[in-house]
């Protein structure tokens, strides 16, 4: 990564406050003698540093891999782990493995759902089997369901 902090040491001789009182006077009178291409020069120094480090932050913003902004951010995940190493670990299909909703990993919690889903699936069928007989016979779809002793919930 490029980007790094800005210290008051860098910026300290750049600031406007740190010419002379009378900057384009002689030096004998406590000036440096700026031109009036030297003033402008004076002030814009402190406004050309900061947007050279925001263009910095800007290309370490949208770079990717190694020395990216996304590569320094810690995510807490495990030690070492960061932003770059989720956005791969999306890519690859890992995330699922330690991806947590709750106690269970998304990888877990979709199984359960699968099998959940199956289970309804059955009882559905179960249910349409008997309402079928049902009304081919008559009966109440409830009455078929306790006489057959297939009570299912």
């Amino acid at each position: 990564m490029n980007t790094t902090k800005i210290l008051d040491s860098e910026i300290s001789g750049l600031k406007i406050a740190s010419l002379p009182s009378r900057p384009t006077a002689p030096a004998a009178f406590g000036g440096k003698g700026y031109t009036s291409t030297e003033m402008k020069a004076a002030f814009d120094k402190l406004p050309l540093f900061i947007i050279k480090r925001f263009n910095m932050l800007l290309e370490d913003v949208s770079a990717e891999g190694e020395g990216s902004l996304a590569s320094e951010i810690p995510t807490g995940i495990s030690d070492g782990h960061t932003l770059s190493d989720l956005f791969s670990d999306v890519i690859s299909g890992e995330l699922p493995f330690y991806l947590s909703m709750g106690e269970e990993s998304l990888l877990e919690m979709k199984e359960r759902l699968r099998r959940e889903m199956a289970s309804a699936d059955e009882r559905i069928d179960f249910c349409l089997l008997h309402m079928s007989d049902s009304i081919l016979d008559g009966s109440y779809p409830q009455d078929r369901i306790i006489e057959s002793g297939e009570v299912r919930t």
